[in-house]
């Protein structure tokens, strides 16, 4: 069994005057981004990837504190692309944007119907890369 937590960055601080790439979290955002990590804990992480803009990054890295794990950036989770998911194995945790977590969740055969801020599609697989199942959590923040 495989599972993937497909997460969209903490809120971002849209306040922000410089490029949009270096966008940092609001106060909430990191907020969210540790209840996040604190949720993932507990969680046996085998790989940590993120989107190159500094607030998935920073998202990630909050989760890699927490549990561990040294994040990985993945410019296909960039928020200009749609990525797929291949054929899952052990536990992943991906951290990309609003725009192209609904298409990958969608291609699977799940209804995506929303995707928060700090939000995670959960997904598990089976041996053969199905979907068994999934939830959506939001954060408490």
């Amino acid at each position: 069994m495989a599972t993937i937590y497909l997460i969209r960055h903490a809120e971002a601080d849209y306040g922000w005057n410089g490029p949009d790439c270096d966008r940092p979290l609001s106060a909430r955002g990191v907020r969210q981004a540790k209840w996040m990590a604190k949720y993932l804990k507990s969680q046996p992480i085998d790989e940590l990837r993120c989107a190159p803009h500094r607030r998935c990054r920073q998202t990630a890295e909050e989760i890699g504190k927490a549990c561990s794990v040294e994040p990985a950036q993945d410019d296909s989770l960039h928020i200009a692309r749609s990525f797929r998911i291949a054929k899952p194995t052990g536990t992943s945790v991906w951290v990309s944007h609003s725009n192209n977590i609904p298409g990958a969740v969608a291609a699977l055969g799940v209804p995506c119907h929303t995707c928060g801020h700090a939000s995670a599609w959960v997904l598990e697989f089976d041996d053969s890369g199905q979907v068994v199942s999934y939830e959506y959590i939001e954060p408490e923040v």
